[in-house]
Order: structure tokens, then C-alpha cells, then sequence
């Protein structure tokens, strides 16, 4: 009912990320290339650091993507693994390999034979760990261990490892020095500024076969990107739940009360009125004005919704 009522085709601001809708904001597109590039100059080791929420899983996707044809690659989405045995099975399945053997040396000598061979056919290997902040000293050694393989052409096995602050944390000890000279990219996302949060939020709807200017009221966009502070995945939800408030009160277009109830909904707006600089103030006092002229003397979040 919702997309029916602002004429979209498919839902603007999915759950989980897609790749369709994929923005391509500067800090995105940098981290990007420094990836691609890393991967064409043969990199042992490369790491995409960002906060909770900024895309970094979405821009492994969009990795993958554009690796070509050439490339064989392997996905690890999940991170929480307890031993070197359960790594090494997680690679060689995502790697479309025998790994029911529960020895964990017959696993490895496997891996390896498969990824010397692939580098003599003038092929690379890549493998990609999501939330690698979660990968033990033990498990990051192991990894060190298989980049440093190499097959007269180059690098057999180049590894790049997407996670939160904590993962450098990991790196930067004593102990792990190797593995931290290894890392000859350091890509990191950051969340949007105000006007690519603005954005961000036509960019999805466009792409989702709406028109922004009839779903829109200008001031909505620039509370719901600044409430969410450019994180993506905020950006979504304030997104979908200003839609979903919207077609509760048949409202034609998405205005300033909604996107307010909306962040309110989502926890943001105490983030927003106790923000780090006046132009989040400035903001909301505008909004409010507006919601007031249409219902004086109400309550902003007391108020009846309207038509």
C-alpha cells in the first residue's frame, strides 16, 4: 500500500543491503577505487574501516561486483569463527571446495594447492571478511600466513579485512606487527555530510521509479539527514518509517511533522535537539514552526495526524 500511494515500484529503503540502490558518496567511491586498486597492485592484506552502519558491507557487495571476470573471490559475512579448522572450512565452501575433512592441516594443504593453482593460470583469489573486528589474533595470523602465498605471477591469495575501529585495535598490538605491516591499504568510509544525506534520500526513491519532488517536502529531507547523521543505515530507516507515518495519515507528500515523528520513533531526536552545533537547532525550530502554523497551540508529538 505504501508504494502504491507514492507511485514507487519496488521499496526505496530496503532492510538489508542491495546493491542496486547503491550510493555512490564521495567517501564510498574513494574507499572503493583504493580497493579495486589495491587488488589490480597485487596487496597481500587491505582493510575497509568505518562506524557501525556506514556501508562497509554494502561496498564489500559493490567489491565483489567489479572484481571481473578474472578474479575468484570468496565472501565471509560472518566473522564470529572459534578456531583455524572453521576458518579454513568457511573459505573452501565459499570457494565452492571440498571442507567436510575435520583435519584442519589436510583443509589447509588444500586451500593452498587450489589457490597456487589458480595464481598459475594467470587468475587471483580474494576473500573478503565482513565485521573482521570479531576475527582472533589466532585467526588474523592464519590469514597473514595464506596472503603470504605466491606463485611466480604474484600474490596466490590477497585478503581484505572490513571492520570496526575495534579491528585496528587488534592490529595495532605488539604481537601482531606482521600482520599490520601488511596492510598496504587502509580505506575508510565516514558518514554523509548534510547534502549528500539529502541525497542519499532522492537518490533511493529515483531508483526506486518514484518522483522526489511529489514524495518530498523540502524540509522533511534535510531533518530526516541531519537526525540521522549520514549513517546509511539510519538514513533507511528514517527513510522508510516517515513513508509509513505518511500513508497512516494519507498524506499526499512526506512533511517536516512526519519526518520528525520518525526520527523520534527511531530514538534520534534527542540527538538532535541536543546536537553538537546550531544548525540542527535551527533546523528544528523551523520545522516546528511549520507543524505549528498547520496545528497552533498542539503539541508536536501530541498532535492528531491529518490528512
Amino acid at each position: 500500500m505504501v508504494l502504491t500511494d507514492f507511485g514507487l515500484a519496488r521499496r526505496p529503503f530496503p532492510a538489508t543491503p542491495d546493491r542496486f540502490f547503491y550510493y555512490p558518496a564521495t567517501t564510498h567511491e574513494t574507499a572503493l577505487a583504493s580497493l579495486l586498486r589495491a587488488v589490480e597492485d597485487d596487496a597481500g592484506f587491505s582493510l575497509l574501516a568505518g562506524d557501525p552502519g556506514t556501508g562497509k558491507t554494502l561496498l564489500c557487495h559493490c567489491l565483489l561486483e567489479r572484481l571481473g571476470p578474472n578474479v575468484t573471490s570468496a565472501f565471509l559475512s560472518n566473522s564470529h569463527i572459534p578456531d583455524r579448522l572453521s576458518l579454513l572450512q568457511g573459505i573452501l565452501f565459499d570457494f565452492s571446495l571440498p571442507y567436510e575433512d575435520g583435519r584442519e592441516q589436510v583443509l589447509r594443504l588444500r586451500l593452498t594447492d587450489y589457490l597456487l593453482k589458480n595464481c598459475s593460470g594467470a587468475r587471483r583469489a580474494v576473500l573478503l571478511v565482513d565485521e573482521a573486528q570479531h576475527l582472533s589474533q589466532d585467526l588474523l595470523e592464519e590469514l597473514r600466513l595464506l596472503g603470504n602465498l605466491e606463485a611466480g605471477r604474484g600474490k596466490a591469495f590477497q585478503v581484505i579485512l572490513a571492520g570496526q575501529e575495534g579491528l585496528m585495535q587488534t592490529l595495532s598490538r605488539p604481537e601482531m606487527t606482521a600482520c599490520l605491516q601488511r596492510l598496504a591499504v587502509r580505506a575508510r568510509i565516514e558518514p554523509l555530510g548534510i547534502e549528500e544525506g539529502v541525497d542519499y534520500l532522492l537518490h533511493h526513491v529515483r531508483l526506486a521509479g518514484g518522483n522526489p519532488d511529489a514524495i518530498w517536502e523540502e524540509p522533511a529531507l534535510e531533518i530526516l539527514a541531519r537526525g540521522a547523521r549520514g549513517v546509511p543505515r539510519l538514513l533507511n530507516q528514517a527513510g522508510h518509517q516517515a513513508m509509513l507515518l505518511a500513508h497512516q495519515a494519507e498524506m499526499s507528500r512526506i512533511d517536516a511533522e512526519a519526518a520528525l515523528e520518525a526520527l523520534a520513533m527511531l530514538g534520534l531526536e534527542t540527538k538532535m535537539e541536543h546536537g553538537e552545533d546550531d544548525e540542527d537547532e535551527e533546523t528544528l525550530s523551523v520545522a516546528r514552526e511549520l507543524t505549528e502554523e498547520e496545528s497552533p497551540g498542539v503539541r508536536l508529538f501530541d498532535s492528531p495526524r491529518r490528512a
